[in-house]
C-alpha cells in the first residue's frame, strides 16, 4: 500500500498534504450510505472507511489495538472530515480557485518525493480504485483549502520585534545552547601492539612531552596529523565515556586512559564552554516561526468554532 503525500493543511493549518487515499475492500453486501450531513453536502460510509484505515495505516497501530479504538478513531476521523467540508464550502463561497498548471506542479512534486514516474503513479492510482481525473480532484481541493487559510488567516497575521524579544526571555530555557569541550586525543586501537603503544605514550606523558607530538607519534586516530586537536565538541556529539571524562578536566588536564571496546583513549580538554544562551539573532527565525504558528493556529480554531455553530451539522454515524 502506498500514500503519496507532502505536508496537510487543515490538521496544523500552516501546510499543505496531497494524500492518495487508498479505500478499504468492502464486501459487496455492504451498501454506502451517509454518515453526516454539512449543510448542502453529505459525507459517506466508504469516505469515512478510507480516511480511518488511512490513519491506521500512518498510526501504525497494532492489529489488537486497531480493534479496541476503531469507534473513537472513527469518530475522530469523521470530525475532521466534517471541518475539511466547512473549509470547502467557504472556499467556494470565496471563489477561490485553482489553475490546472498549480495541479500539474503539486503533482510534480508528489512523484519526486516518492520517486514515482507518471506510469507508476497511474498504476499506484489504480490499485486504489482511483482515477487520475479523481486525483486531480482531490489535489485541487487540498490547494484551494490551503489558498482560502492563507488569504483568510496568513496573510493578516505579523509578528513583531517586540513579540520575538518578549518570547525569548520569557522562555530562554528553551534556547540554551549544549556545553561544548575542545579536545585533544590520542587514540590507540585494540590489537598485539596495543599495549607496548600504550605504554609509551603514557611514558611520553610522564616526561611532560607535548601532547600533540604524541598524538602525532602514537594515535591511530583522523586527527593525529593534527596532534589529535578535534576542536570543540558538543555535549551529546561524542562517545558518553569521554565527554564523562571531559567534563572532570579542567582546562590543560589530561585525562586517565578510558577503555572502549575498539580501544584506548586518552584526552587533553583544551578549553570547556558552559551551556549557554544561544543569541537571539540565532534563533529569531525559529521564534517568528512559533509565535505564527500558535496564531494562526488560534485564529483558525476560533474561526472554525464559529462557522461549526452557524452550520447544519448532522451526525448519522
Amino acid at each position: 500500500m502506498i500514500f503519496l503525500k507532502a505536508k496537510r493543511a487543515i490538521s496544523s493549518c500552516l501546510a499543505l498534504v496531497f494524500i492518495l487515499i487508498t479505500p478499504p475492500a468492502v464486501r459487496a453486501e455492504v451498501v454506502d450510505r451517509v454518515v453526516a450531513i454539512i449543510n448542502d453536502s453529505i459525507i459517506t460510509l466508504s469516505e469515512l472507511n478510507a480516511a480511518t484505515a488511512l490513519e491506521k495505516t500512518e498510526a501504525g497501530k497494532d492489529a489488537g489495538k486497531q480493534g479496541q479504538d476503531i469507534n473513537k478513531l472513527k469518530s475522530r476521523m469523521l470530525e475532521s472530515l466534517v471541518e475539511q467540508r466547512l473549509v470547502k464550502q467557504a472556499s467556494d463561497k470565496a471563489g477561490i480557485d485553482v489553475s490546472e498548471r498549480e495541479i500539474d506542479n503539486a503533482i510534480e512534486d508528489i512523484k519526486k518525493q516518492n520517486n514515482l514516474s507518471q506510469d507508476s503513479l497511474l498504476v499506484v492510482l489504480a490499485q486504489s480504485g482511483l482515477t487520475y481525473r479523481q486525483y486531480r480532484d482531490q489535489i485541487k481541493e487540498q490547494i484551494r483549502e490551503v489558498k482560502f487559510i492563507n488569504r483568510e488567516f496568513r496573510a493578516k497575521i505579523s509578528v513583531t520585534e517586540d513579540d520575538v524579544k518578549e518570547y525569548y526571555s520569557q522562555n530562554i530555557k528553551d534556547f540554551y545552547g549544549p556545553a561544548s569541550y575542545w579536545i585533544s586525543l590520542i587514540f590507540v586501537p585494540s590489537g598485539p601492539d596495543a599495549k607496548a603503544t600504550l605504554k609509551a605514550a603514557l611514558e611520553g606523558l610522564k616526561n611532560k612531552e607535548d601532547f600533540k607530538e604524541l598524538a602525532k607519534k602514537y594515535s591511530v586516530a583522523a586527527s593525529s596529523e593534527t596532534g589529535g586537536d578535534m576542536g570543540y565538541v558538543k555535549s551529546g556529539e561524542m562517545d558518553k565515556a569521554l565527554e564523562d571524562a571531559a567534563k572532570g578536566l579542567s582546562a590543560g588536564d589530561v585525562s586517565k586512559p578510558i577503555t572502549a571496546p575498539d580501544g584506548t583513549y586518552i584526552i587533553k580538554l583544551i578549553d570547556k564552554k558552559d551551556a549557554a544562551p544561544v543569541p537571539l539573532e540565532e534563533v529569531r527565525a525559529k521564534i517568528q516561526d512559533r509565535l505564527f504558528k500558535k496564531t494562526m493556529d488560534e485564529r483558525f480554531s476560533f474561526w472554525l468554532s464559529e462557522v461549526k455553530k452557524a452550520a447544519h451539522i448532522e451526525i448519522r454515524l
